[in-house]
């Protein structure tokens, strides 16, 4: 846990309506004034950066290696990056991007990201994880979407705003085990354009099992991708098996 107090804690689950903010704003987790941060600096020192990690997927290890399940099965993307941990406060971070469309939030979160991925190989194309329609409609934007056209303009990278499509509805993730996920997502994307050896990076705001991530990095295989990278805000925990 990270050296926010009981009170910041407490403050940090009500926050405010309003998704835009300027020149003298309070840190949206401590309070303090933050001038023209969303986050100030000490409490962005704080969040749970992603440290020791599987080379694969990412998830978080004691040691930088590969994890059991990305030995059993290697994912067919070839790696994965993430900024923080998912865990408090920044699920309570991404949560308020998706859920409450706070899209200054997103372009904050999206930032980080771009400076985490800035040193590592530039890829010659960045997509987004597409949303379901039915969830699309109901939240009125990608979230998905949102981070990667930040950092795509960051990096100076195009961005396949149709690149990749959902071929199908499919069951909620959460709840699921991982072969239940694959089992999933199995055939539910396909790239709409030809690819010929490009370098592929696919942006989320989070990796669970990496499950999504590898139903579209098959696809995008298929579709003539040389290579694809998974680039993500947070990763969460080992997930149940």
């Amino acid at each position: 846990m990270s050296s926010f107090s009981t009170a910041a804690a407490l403050r940090a689950l009500k926050f405010s309506a309003h998704a835009l903010r300027g020149p003298g704003q309070d840190c949206l987790l401590c309070v303090a004034p933050s001038g023209d941060r969303i986050v100030c600096g000490p409490c962005e020192a704080s969040l749970p950066r992603l440290g020791a990690c599987c080379i694969g997927c990412a998830v978080p290890l004691a040691f930088d290696g590969w994890c059991g399940a990305c030995q059993r099965r290697p994912p067919r993307f070839d790696a994965a990056t993430c900024v923080f941990e998912y865990r408090f406060p920044v699920d309570r971070l991404v949560h308020r991007f998706k859920y409450s469309g706070d899209l200054a939030l997103g372009r904050w979160l999206a930032m980080q990201l771009a400076g985490r991925v800035r040193s590592a190989p530039r890829p010659d194309l960045i997509v987004a994880v597409p949303l379901m329609p039915s969830r699309l409609r109901v939240r009125g934007f990608n979230q998905a979407l949102e981070l990667a056209k930040v950092v795509a303009r960051s990096l100076d990278v195009r961005v396949g705003v149709d690149a990749v499509a959902r071929t199908r509805d499919t069951q909620p993730q959460p709840g699921l085990r991982r072969r239940q996920r694959r089992a999933n997502l199995r055939g539910a994307f396909r790239c709409g354009i030809r690819l010929s050896g490009e370098h592929v990076a696919v942006v989320d705001d989070v990796i669970t099992t990496g499950a999504t991530a590898d139903a579209l990095a098959a696809a995008l295989l298929a579709a003539g991708a040389g290579r694809a990278s998974v680039w993500a805000v947070a990763r969460t925990p080992d997930p149940a098996a």
